[in-house]
């Protein structure tokens, strides 16, 4: 109790009243927080700034903050956010830093909180709960529940974080237990006055359903229970190799899935991508699989995948799933310019083809680029997982009511050097809405955007529709009512 008033009193005394020399005075954020907690903040030059700054997969969200802040405890966290919105300091929250939208997990000039100590790792294997602190990488969690044989529905990807808890997330478990976010039930929250909450369906219901896609515009996360399931003995899993000769079935296989193995063989899962390599001039793909069942063969509805040209297939009778992610991770790593954009259609074979020719014809002319690779992925949404949702309590992507599979479009492409990179995202942005506006003519087009693969420029909460923006406005006004979340933190951010 001792320790809590004395940070309160901190808190308070660190506060700049509001008088005429505001104006002329500017606030050292940085320094409120070294005041309480100096073994904490890093500042450039330091080992731990370098390292902070490291851990961002996209080299362009890698900004120059005047400090990190790297807590240990949620106390913490709280008394650092009390301070930083007291103040109106600019400030960012990073996990795992694996996007590429610029500003939304750092800056330049503020605050970012790197919760990279976040670790909690504990599974209830009796009541299916798994607790996870956002410092974790996928890879983290994965290991820990298959511990128990028990799984939940993150990320594929080895160093993947825990924001996609926050925007939609897709995972091996889509086909039968809907998105990620509505496999949280429960958050502990840091607010904008430094104050603690649980949301859940039972406290604090409200702002539950808001971060089932609102993003981090109502506090900070530092602890997510997730639901875990039981998975077999074995399962089935691994990664098929695709060159250039699979090339023209691809889009048939990936049409077939989204409208057939998704909706009516829930334990299946593949994430159809295609990549084209600038240094050979060639289109690759690299593609999970995964069947949720123990048996030594794929089933009929996944055949067709492997009766096709490959060229490595490691699919196997497999215990556990840690392994997966990494190896779907390999060949990823930080460091690059990475630009993500997406868009939702309706499935549509004919429309699927003519985004592969189009967007393959787009990667070809920039293959002179130093470090240059394209990726495109189509990834089913079903009428099904939409369900799954609104039995959890629903979320406010506004997908309800959709009665064919929806096909959430990526499109991503990187280069070595940021000097390439202006010229490279403005083509890709225009190529991209472009392309949006084809999709639209032709009548498949869906407003929804996903969170997690969009641009910084993309309006996200916008796609969620009147209604469930006006419902996030207004619980935003609950828990941030000075608007801290919406001015001092970037991101995506609720319309005004």
């Amino acid at each position: 109790m001792a320790r809590t008033a004395s940070l309160l009193a901190l808190v308070s005394a660190a506060v700049v009243s509001a008088s005429p020399l505001l104006e002329t005075r500017q606030v050292d954020c940085c320094a409120l927080i070294e005041n309480v907690y100096p073994d904490k903040i890093s500042y450039p030059g330091s080992s731990g700034y370098v390292t902070e700054t490291g851990n961002y997969w996209s080299s362009t969200c890698s900004l120059a903050p005047n400090c990190y802040f790297i807590p240990d405890v949620t106390a913490e966290v709280a008394t650092a956010v009390g301070l930083l919105t007291a103040n109106s300091c600019t400030f960012s929250v990073r996990a795992g830093g694996h996007h590429s939208s610029v500003g939304a997990a750092g800056n330049t000039g503020g605050v970012t909180i790197a919760l990279t100590n976040f670790k909690q790792r504990d599974i209830d294997p009796v009541n299916n709960i798994a607790s996870i602190g956002p410092g974790n990488r996928f890879h983290e969690v994965y290991t820990a529940a298959d511990a128990y044989n028990k799984v939940g529905v993150l990320g594929r990807y080895a160093q993947v974080g825990t924001g996609l808890l926050l925007g939609a997330g897709l995972s091996y478990l889509n086909n039968l237990e809907g998105l990620s976010v509505d496999n949280v039930v429960a958050r502990e929250v840091v607010l904008a006055n430094g104050t603690v909450v649980i949301a859940s369906a039972d406290s604090h219901p409200d702002l539950h359903k808001a971060l089932k896609g609102g993003g981090d515009n109502f506090g900070v996360i530092t602890r997510y229970d997730i639901k875990v399931f039981d998975y077999p003995e074995t399962i089935l899993g691994g990664l098929v190799t695709y060159g250039e000769e699979a090339m023209p079935f691809y889009d048939d296989l990936t049409y077939h899935y989204h409208v057939d193995a998704a909706v009516n063989d829930k334990l299946t899962h593949i994430l159809p991508q295609w990549g084209f390599n600038g240094a050979t001039g060639q289109r690759e793909s690299f593609t999970p699989f995964l069947y949720l069942n123990q048996q030594s063969q794929l089933p009929p509805s996944l055949q067709p995948w492997v009766d096709i040209p490959w060229v490595h297939n490691t699919i196997r009778e497999t215990p556990d799933l840690a392994p997966l992610s990494f190896e779907n991770h390999d060949g990823y790593f930080n460091g690059d310019a990475q630009q993500q954009r997406t868009f939702t259609i309706f499935a549509d074979r004919e429309f699927f083809h003519e985004i592969s020719e189009r967007f393959h014809a787009f990667a070809q002319s920039w293959a002179h680029i130093e470090g240059f690779y394209a990726l495109h992925c189509k990834m089913p949404i079903t009428p099904y997982m939409v369900e799954k949702g609104i039995e959890n309590g629903g979320n406010v992507l506004g997908l309800e009511g959709i009665e064919q599979t929806l096909s959430i479009q990526y499109f991503g492409v990187t280069a070595k050097n940021l000097e390439d990179a202006d010229e490279l995202f403005a083509a890709h942005e225009e190529f991209i809405e472009n392309l949006r506006e084809i999709a639209r003519e032709k009548g498949l087009l869906h407003r929804y955007i996903m969170w997690n693969y969009s641009a910084f420029n993309q309006a996200v909460i916008d796609s969620y529709g009147a209604d469930n923006v006006a419902f996030l406005k207004q619980v935003a006004e609950a828990y941030d009512p000075t608007g801290a979340f919406h001015t001092l933190v970037g991101g995506q951010k609720i319309p005004q």
